[in-house]
């Protein structure tokens, strides 16, 4: 039986035409990328637009890559995020000026032990008394944060601990993301450019397709 109402967060949006685009179509997160060397990367003005533009069945998510928590916090104000995604090389003490917020924290994945260095990142951030809310798992391109079409490794996958909140992401599709839920059984699942027509611009037929794939193996 597969994950039982699966959520789904579409990430990398760049105009607001495109986030209502996939909040219409189901979208149960929109991700703003915050990190300077990203295509996807926006501003703090436009980010701002966008969550002051989404119905209330969508709910925006900062992203951001190995920033200072101030400055996480200062832009989460500014632009009206109450989830923030840490996509970097965070250590646990970051998450504990940030406990105001919906904390996301992102591993990338590439080898067994990258598996047994997320649990002990995750067990010291539990020895402070501020774990995330959510995992996200991603796959490792070096030199590169995400949104890189890769997926992540199918024994890699398989060693992963049980985790109540757990975001897949790495190369999903319309046509995988069903495969990969099944084999997984996420919480929540994450796309970027498996629906982009190009970096940053969504495809609404990949949106929906997506949209409908992860809805349909949830409910298999």
């Amino acid at each position: 039986m597969n994950a039982p109402g699966v959520q789904v967060k579409i990430c990398g949006l760049t105009s607001v035409a495109d986030a209502l685009v996939c909040a219409r179509a189901g979208a149960d997160w929109i991700g703003l990328n915050f990190h300077p060397p990203s295509p996807r990367k926006i501003d703090p003005s436009l980010a701002a637009e966008i969550v002051g533009s989404l119905p209330g069945s969508s709910t925006a998510v900062g992203l951001f890559v190995d920033r200072p928590p101030s400055e996480v916090a200062a832009t989460a104000d500014q632009v009206g995020l109450t989830i923030v995604q840490l996509h970097g090389r965070e250590v646990p003490e970051d998450l504990l000026p940030l406990s105001h917020l919906t904390i996301i924290r992102a591993f990338r994945l590439g080898s067994a032990e990258s598996v047994t260095e997320m649990a002990r990142w995750l067990d010291r951030a539990a020895e402070l008394g501020r774990g995330p809310d959510a995992v996200l798992v991603d796959a490792y391109v070096p030199g590169q944060a995400g949104g890189t079409g890769h997926v992540i490794a199918a024994e890699i996958l398989d060693r992963l601990p049980p985790l109540p909140r757990l975001i897949l992401a790495g190369g999903l599709t319309p046509e995988n993301v069903a495969e990969s839920i099944a084999r997984v059984r996420p919480w929540m699942v994450d796309v970027a450019s498996g629906v982009e027509s190009s970096p940053g611009r969504k495809d609404p037929a990949r949106v929906q397709a997506f949209l409908t794939a992860a809805r349909g193996a949830c409910c298999s």
